[in-house]
Formats: C-alpha cells, structure tokens, sequence
C-alpha cells in the first residue's frame, strides 16, 4: 500500500468512525502498482491542519512521527479558538487518550496519556474537540456522533469549512522497533588488549 493510499484509508476510517460517513475518497496508487518501499516518513510530518467551520471555532493541530514507550504520545502543538481538547484515535477509531481541558490559545509539546497503549509501532491520529457542554470534561462518542451527526456529538471535533475533522496524523514507533516493525539491540563490545 502507498503511503497516499495509507493516508486515505486513515482519513476514511477517522471520519467513519467519528462521522459514520458511509464513504469517502480515497488516493491513487502509484503507476506501477508496487509498494512505496522508501524509507521516507510513513505518516504526515509537519503539516497544520486548520479549519474553520464558524468564524468563532477554529483550530490546528501539529503532529509528528516520533518514538514512544507506549504509554504516551506528544502533540506538537495545538490552537483552538474556543477551547477543548485534543483526542489521540487509533488507525481503526479508538479513542486512544485526550488531554485535560485546554483554555482557547496556542498549547505547546502536549504528552497526553493514552489510556489505552499501544505495543505496536502504528500510525495514530490526533485531533482537536471542541467541549461543547462546557464541563470541561470530555465526553466524546464515537457511537452517539453516528446516531446524531458529528455536528450536534456532545465534545466534537473541530470541523473543517467541508465538514470533515480536522486531524493530523502520526506515525508512532514503540520502545525498540524500527519503522519495519523488527526490534533492534545494542551491545557494547569491549575493546582488545
């Protein structure tokens, strides 16, 4: 799988899961119709995603490869208009973990815990909710969003002038793996007399 084609099943599984959008558009493969076997980032890097569903609720969120223990994650850095959260999904739309209330402005290197961890190295999605209640406790669900429509979710993502979330994706690599998957380990050797 390309990573085009990688990154449109990630953004088709996001808004399936947090939209219940039976559809969605996906990327081309390469001409050749071979994997992309590069040792080039497998996720997105530095790009900001913005929306700006309402002149009152916008967001962006940065959000870059990196190594973890499983246990947690770093956001980059997140700007949310009206305040919220920002929510860490699994590729297949479980809500991994999400930060505390964050206050309207710009927040720098966020380590959120992920109630659930992670074992494997993968591609993870963060995105930024808005807390729609004004509890300061985040209530997302990813169940009632499909029942009622993302827009009127309780604690939902921010949204894009097209409706979609805004999101950014991550490729996370956990404890000793390589990129491939396979661990690696460093001895030292003594030097000869």
């Amino acid at each position: 799988m390309t990573r085009k084609s990688t990154f449109g099943a990630l953004v088709f599984t996001v808004l399936l899961i947090t939209t219940g959008l039976s559809g969605a558009v996906g990327a081309n493969p390469t001409a050749d119709g071979a994997a992309d076997a590069s040792p080039a980032p497998l996720a997105q890097e530095t790009t900001t995603a913005q929306g700006n569903e309402s002149a009152n609720e916008s967001a962006s969120v940065t959000f870059t490869d990196q190594r973890t223990n499983g246990s947690v994650v770093t956001v980059n850095q997140t700007n949310l208009s009206a305040g919220g959260y920002v929510v860490v999904f699994a590729q297949n739309g479980t809500v991994l973990g999400n930060t505390s209330y964050l206050e309207p402005g710009t927040h720098e290197n966020l380590t959120i815990p992920l109630d659930t961890g992670i074992n494997a190295s993968q591609v993870v999605i963060a995105a930024p909710h808005l807390d729609t209640d004004g509890d300061q406790t985040f209530g997302f669900n990813a169940t009632n969003a499909q029942q009622v429509g993302v827009e009127n979710a309780t604690d939902r993502p921010y949204l894009q002038e097209n409706g979609l979330p805004i999101s950014q994706v991550a490729f996370v690599i956990v404890g000793n793996e390589t990129r491939r998957g396979t661990t690696t380990t460093a001895s030292r050797v003594a030097p000869s007399a």
